[in-house]
């Protein structure tokens, strides 16, 4: 594995956030300064691609990538987009049992107001 790519496998394992392409490249910066955006989106494509991380898509924001490779769904602040990582134990069970079939994989991502957002809300 290149050195730019064990830097940004590094910055991704290192982090509990879910970053984006642009918030990995501006940390690989402070490590690496020469290294190329075009990189950094190769090496996530490629770490991706490749099982090492995985690669989240939401609406309305950039892709994030995430470290924990083990199934678990997530959920959206729907005012400041953050991310948090949940695990609702049964449901494999249950999505195979209401579909009547095996699931080979589904996305789950809930929506709501984090507890910051919501306090903000409820000042204004």
């Amino acid at each position: 594995m290149t050195k730019q790519r064990e830097l940004i496998l590094s910055i991704v394992r290192g982090s509990d956030a879910h970053l984006s392409a642009e918030e990995i490249y501006l940390a690989a910066r402070e490590q690496m300064p020469t290294i190329a955006l075009a990189t950094v989106y190769n090496s996530l494509k490629y770490l991706s691609d490749n099982g090492i991380i995985s690669r989240l898509t939401f609406a309305d924001q950039p892709d994030r990538y995430d470290k924990m490779l083990v199934p678990h769904d997530h959920m959206v602040c729907s005012a400041c987009g953050a991310i948090r990582d949940i695990r609702i134990e049964g449901i494999d069970q249950f999505l195979h049992d209401h579909a009547g079939e095996n699931i080979d994989s589904y996305d789950l991502t809930l929506h709501h107001l984090c507890p910051k957002c919501r306090a903000s809300a409820a000042n204004i």
